[in-house]
C-alpha cells in the first residue's frame, strides 16, 4: 500500500537574505529509498532541519503522516517516529573497528 511518511510543501528557510531552502515539495513514501543529494551549501542539511524540526521554517508546511508537524519541537516530532541522528567523525582508540562502527 502507497503511504506518504512524510512530506513537505513549498518549505523555505531565510538565514537574512540568504535562502538555504526555497520552496521545496518532497513526499518520503513507506517502502521507497529516498536520497537528497547536491553539492556544499545545497541546503542539505537545512532541509533535514527543517524536516527534523531542528531549525523552525520560514514558511511552508512539513506533514508526518496526516499529522501538521510545521514549528514542532525536535522532541515532540520524535515522538510520534522522526527522529535523526548526526554524523558521527570520531574513533574512539580503545574500541575495535567493529565497535566504533557499532556506535
Amino acid at each position: 500500500m502507497d503511504e506518504v511518511l512524510l512530506s513537505a510543501r513549498q518549505l523555505t528557510k531565510r538565514f537574512g537574505g540568504l535562502a538555504a531552502v526555497h520552496g521545496v515539495s518532497v513526499d518520503l513514501w513507506r517502502g521507497r529509498i529516498h536520497a537528497v543529494i547536491g553539492p556544499n551549501g545545497a541546503g542539505k542539511s537545512t532541509l533535514t532541519n527543517l524536516l527534523s524540526g531542528d531549525l523552525p521554517p520560514t514558511s511552508g508546511q512539513v506533514q508526518l503522516g496526516t499529522t501538521d508537524v510545521t514549528g514542532w519541537a525536535p522532541e515532540r516530532i520524535s515522538r510520534q517516529g522522526l527522529g535523526r541522528s548526526y554524523q558521527k567523525t570520531n574513533i574512539f582508540m580503545p574500541l575495535t573497528v567493529h565497535e566504533n562502527v557499532r556506535l
